[in-house]
């Protein structure tokens, strides 16, 4: 936060790093809507896992975020292929790479997407107060 506050908006957001970042998505969604004049309930998200690292992206989306930080479980990112593979033996964890979360009008349907469901914390129940849970990540499987 103090870098955010010292250098300005990051470009890449660590949304692990949010108290309540189903808000921080809201938010997003919300500035969308208003920004084309749609109502947000006609919004969904687009997910596109770029292949870049942090320090190469110079220059925010048009619409929505970047957002790091995330992990997938019983899966890995292949980089080189650009889709989900099968993890390597015992690795329960591994880092996605940035994804850009991005509003869009209408749900585009694409054949072979895994919905990845996207939890606030490891526990996944959560609470009542608070549940886990926050959205599905459609990402590409191989």
């Amino acid at each position: 936060l103090r870098q955010w506050v010292d250098e300005g908006v990051p470009k890449v957001f660590w949304l692990g790093g949010f108290t309540f970042p189903s808000g921080f998505l809201t938010a997003l969604l919300q500035s969308s809507a208003r920004r084309n004049g749609i109502p947000i309930d006609h919004l969904t998200w687009e997910f596109i896992v770029m292949n870049q690292e942090e320090s190469s992206i110079q220059v925010y989306p048009k619409e929505g975020a970047y957002i790091k930080g995330l992990f997938i479980e019983g899966a890995k990112w292949d980089y080189d292929n650009a889709h989900l593979i099968e993890p390597k033996p015992m690795e329960l964890t591994s880092a996605m790479p940035i994804i850009h979360f991005k509003p869009v009008d209408k749900k585009r349907s694409m054949k072979a997407l895994y919905a990845a469901p996207l939890y606030m914390y490891p526990i996944r129940t959560g609470s009542r107060e608070r549940p886990s849970y926050m959205l599905n990540v459609d990402l590409k499987a191989g």
